[in-house]
């Protein structure tokens, strides 16, 4: 029997050896590549979109003004809903179950609660004595 030994030249070798430094090298570009991927998405990723189906009033004391369900009326006032940007650092909080302060619009404050029917939101707002609050679902979506 014979056996049958090849040898390779200088500079070959075989395709499943690669040294350290080679692997580090691949390693390397990877990370590269998926920080500059990440990059664009950094930062305020995440959107927030709200249809608000009714608008409640309360007086600072405590007394319930009204209530309003008046789909036309909160079309009007808020068109297709309310969009806004949601820092990616808040997104956990929506797993608590516990309502966080999203972010403030022109028209007041934002909070957000996820829970097992999605996430609900609530646009608050203060002129005078009188505290408006507007109740709706919201929806996150990311890029774009």
């Amino acid at each position: 029997m014979s056996s049958a030994c090849e040898i390779k030249g200088q500079g070959e070798r075989n395709e499943g050896s690669l040294s350290n430094q080679e692997r580090k090298g691949d390693l390397s570009a990877f990370m590269r590549t998926i920080m500059w991927l990440a990059i664009p998405t950094a930062g305020n990723a995440a959107t927030v979109s709200c249809m608000f189906m009714s608008e409640t009033q309360i007086n600072t004391s405590g007394e319930w003004l009204k209530t309003e369900t008046d789909f036309m009326k909160l079309m009007e006032m808020f068109g297709d809903g309310m969009t806004m940007k949601l820092d990616n650092s808040l997104l956990g909080q929506l797993d608590s179950g516990q309502p966080f302060l999203a972010g403030k619009i022109n028209r007041g404050s934002v909070y957000l609660m996820g829970s097992d029917v999605g996430v609900q939101g609530k646009l608050t707002s203060v002129n005078g004595d009188v505290i408006t609050v507007y109740d709706g679902l919201c929806d996150v979506g990311f890029g774009g």
